[in-house]
């Protein structure tokens, strides 16, 4: 089949974020099996990226520029802040979030129609609920060429997470009645874009039972359960159970779940693990503001936070286990599968396992982010035994479920109406 991936982020080797990661798994899969194009946004500075991540991922590559942030002429901040105040007027007007106006202008949506239309798809999968309204454009396409008696290719979208999930989630855990108000009005404008996309699209992929959920609960229909995954070919177990006193955690820190995750590493866990081992230390890894980054290296002894890591397999090979204390975010977390794949052992809480492991399959630590997050982590470094234990049935979970190979195989049963 030809099958053509949009997505509003180029899947190059630096990306960065865990959606990304996916992404390049997904595509370097799915071109094993289709005649992939992959269609992307491209920021300023991306522009000789493009050939090198065709060649990488062994499908097509086409860019469709992005006004984005990082624009060096003058000209170009007051196009982006035009088109940002236009972004605010049509979410004001439509109901949809700013968040997804601003990944669509007529100009963006009749570029990307051309760049899909001319790959000729058979199925068309739009990565990520932002890119919501470009899928409406190209659910608008398809059914002009079907009128007209030419091949039209079902269209999906790939939804990674329910956008109204983590809104309600910061909803409730805030103490601002003001920004309380301001998050339920959020998660009300992502729960109509997710009922209105299911009515453009063919099928709307849901990375978890509960993400399907709260799309029917919201009146949308065809959702369908299908995970992110992990290439398994490429990131092998590397863990050791002899290596140095060290934890880990890796995370983008543009992100504002894996900062509010990082900043209680550091406060609330660290200093007491710190305490019991002063040979241990924490490596924060990702990449994020610099002065972020500077913060979090200050606040604790022995604490680095080296940025962006292009190759993770030393910093999983070399530290005890990885600590993921998240407490929002919706969907599934690739950092956990990455983590879990690489056969490290993982403490993370139950919003971080979402949609991966419970309690009962004893692969990973869960403890919520409190008190009880230190005893686990406490608990998984007394017990090397029972860590490489989970770590090893960790890693088969991942194999036997979050394989992109056998992931591929059921989007291909979606693309051919099975």
């Amino acid at each position: 089949m030809r099958v053509t991936l949009l997505t509003p982020y180029l899947p190059h080797d630096a990306i960065g974020h865990g959606g990304g990661v996916a992404v390049r798994g997904m595509a370097r899969a799915l071109a094993r099996r289709h005649e992939l194009t992959v269609v992307a946004l491209e920021r300023p500075g991306e522009s000789a990226l493009a050939a090198p991540t065709a060649a990488s991922l062994g499908c097509r590559v086409v860019t469709v520029p992005f006004l984005a942030a990082g624009a060096a002429s003058p000209a170009a901040h007051l196009r982006l802040a035009a088109t940002r105040l236009g972004a605010v007027v049509r979410s004001l007007r439509h109901g949809y979030p700013y968040y997804v106006e601003k990944y669509r202008t007529a100009a963006l949506a009749a570029a990307v129609v051309d760049a899909v239309a001319a790959s000729a798809p058979d199925a068309v999968q739009c990565e990520y609920l932002q890119t919501a309204l470009l899928l409406r454009d190209l659910a608008a396409w398809r059914d002009r060429e079907s009128a007209a008696g030419r091949p039209a290719p079902r269209v999906f979208m790939s939804s990674h997470e329910m956008g109204s999930l983590p809104r309600e989630r910061r909803a409730e855990r805030t103490r601002n009645p003001l920004r309380r108000v301001l998050l339920k009005n959020q998660a009300a404008a992502w729960r109509r874009l997710q009922a209105d996309v299911s009515l453009w699209a063919d099928a709307v992929f849901c990375v978890t039972d509960q993400d399907r959920d709260l799309l029917a609960a919201c009146g949308g229909r065809h959702g369908v359960t299908i995970p992110l995954g992990i290439d398994t070919d490429r990131t092998r177990p590397v863990w050791r159970s002899d290596g140095p006193p060290q934890l880990l955690f890796v995370g983008s820190f543009g992100h504002a779940p894996n900062r509010s995750a990082a900043e209680f590493l550091v406060d609330k866990v660290w200093p007491r693990i710190a305490q019991c081992d002063r040979n241990m230390s924490l490596v924060l890894a990702g990449g994020g503001p610099a002065p972020f980054l500077a913060s979090l290296a200050a606040r604790g002894p022995r604490v680095s936070a080296p940025g962006f890591v292009q190759d993770l397999d030393a910093l999983y090979r070399d530290s005890r286990l990885m600590a993921a204390p998240l407490t929002e975010g919706g969907g599934i977390k690739i950092k956990i599968l990455e983590a879990m794949a690489a056969g490290i052992p993982v403490v993370t809480t139950p919003i971080g396992a979402e949609g991966i492991v419970g309690v009962e399959d004893r692969a990973l630590w869960l403890a919520d982010p409190d008190d009880s997050f230190v005893r686990a982590v406490q608990a998984a470094l007394a017990d090397p035994a029972e860590a490489a234990a989970r770590a090893a049935r960790a890693r088969r979970i991942i194999e036997e479920r979050f394989s992109w190979t056998a992931i591929a195989g059921r989007l291909t049963a979606q693309y051919e109406g099975r």
